[in-house]
């Protein structure tokens, strides 16, 4: 057999190898407790909002027509600007009409003449019949003249009505007052009426209030009507105009509309579908800020006031379904605590079960905390909530709330169908 020798240079590296594993083990430093900010769980007086996106509409909207056809001649007024209720929009020639309302009138007199002619006849006529002067057949000839022109007077005095009424249809005024738009005919077009394809001369909408619809949830509602009526002690029998609950409106760039607005409609069926039922919020717009069109984010007292212990938004972790804060334990180390959160409150989160009022949270550091750790705290305050907008609570008096302008009833000489959006 062939033997094999190990060089000395192996052997003494084997036995330096075997030295150093039976040797003490180095010990691996510890981690110290990582630095975390800690802050007490305050309790304070919160109101819930439900929030919701609504819609602007004009409380009143009118397209412009033209009662009778002709050729524009005059726009008497400027692209986009507010408007009163009578004053001169459009004039279309009038000429044709003014020449059959004279023609009308004239006729007239003709039967006026042709009825004093039958009437004297008819009073001879009466005189002479009973001494025979006169035959019977021609005194009821007289007599069915006089009636005859008599009728003939009546029909122009018709005649002249509906003359007069297409006259004063050639000069067409504002039937209510606010913002109107561009016209969309110009001088010297030819404008047509009546049935079949009218032309559309303009718009105008009203400014001042404004309604604001959007869809409320079942769910909200009866919590609206509860809270009514644990508050009141008469019943409402589903009004929503009856509660008088104040919205607060917000802007698409998230500005605070500075009005507030009352619901005072609500559609008499919820949508089976979606759960929802469309409600209508009355809002004061003087100054003309809210455009029909506009979308909005509309926010309602959900209840009353109450306490409530709150965390910052940011000290909430998420496992899952699972929702916890770490909270300092007495012995310096980390709690995991599940919690159940309710609305949010400006930079806070309502916690409704799971924690308590002045237990210290951990608000910083959350990234290296592990439950039953030690951690390093370092405390301070917890921030407030947004203060509680009062007049969103309070119910709006009856005479506090804008209610819209009844309709105005249209005069003679203009001719305005509502749109769909004024029919609602």
């Amino acid at each position: 057999m062939k033997r094999t020798v190990l060089h000395p240079t192996i052997i003494l590296s084997f036995t330096l190898l075997i030295a150093i594993g039976c040797g003490r083990r180095r010990e691996m430093p510890k981690a110290e407790p990582p630095n975390v900010t800690v802050a007490p769980a305050i309790k304070r007086q919160v109101v819930d909002l439900s929030e919701y996106t609504g819609h602007i509409e004009a409380v009143s909207s009118v397209d412009v027509y033209a009662k009778v056809s002709g050729y524009l001649q005059n726009v008497a007024f400027q692209d986009g600007a507010v408007v009163k209720e009578g004053d001169l929009l459009f004039e279309i020639d009038k000429r044709t009409y003014q020449a059959e309302y004279d023609q009308a009138v004239s006729q007239k007199n003709l039967y006026i003449a042709k009825n004093e002619l039958a009437q004297a006849t008819l009073a001879r006529n009466k005189k002479l019949v009973g001494s025979g002067a006169v035959s019977q057949e021609l005194f009821d000839e007289s007599v069915a003249a006089a009636n005859e022109t008599a009728a003939q007077v009546a029909a122009a005095d018709s005649e002249i009505a509906a003359r007069k009424v297409d006259l004063d249809y050639c000069t067409i005024n504002a039937a209510i007052s606010g913002r109107i738009d561009r016209t969309y005919v110009t001088d010297g077009n030819l404008i047509q009426s009546g049935v079949g394809q009218p032309t559309l001369l303009t718009t105008i909408v009203s400014i001042d209030p404004v309604y604001a619809y959007f869809d409320v949830d079942e769910l909200a509602l009866l919590s609206y009507m509860h809270r009514h009526d644990s508050e009141s002690s008469s019943r409402i029998h589903g009004s929503l105009r009856d509660l008088k609950i104040p919205v607060q409106v917000y802007l698409a760039d998230g500005s605070e509309y500075p009005e507030l607005g009352t619901i005072d409609f609500g559609s008499n069926q919820v949508n089976a579908g979606s759960g929802t039922l469309t409600v209508r919020a009355v809002i004061p717009n003087a100054a003309g800020m809210l455009r029909p069109g506009f979308f909005v984010r509309i926010k309602v007292a959900a209840k009353a006031p109450y306490d409530a212990v709150l965390v910052p938004e940011g000290s909430i972790g998420a496992d899952q379904s699972d929702r916890y804060v770490y909270v300092l334990g007495k012995d310096g180390t980390a709690e995991r605590r599940s919690v159940q959160l309710g609305t949010k409150q400006g930079p806070l989160r309502v916690i409704q079960k799971g924690l308590s009022e002045g237990e210290k949270v951990i608000v910083n550091g959350l990234l290296l905390v592990r439950p039953g750790k030690p951690v390093k705290p370092q405390e301070t305050t917890m921030p407030e909530p947004p203060p509680i907008n009062r007049t969103v609570l309070r119910s709006v008096s009856s005479n506090d709330s804008p209610m819209p302008n009844p309709p105005q009833q249209q005069p003679d000489n203009q001719t305005n169908q509502p749109s769909p959006s004024s029919a609602r």
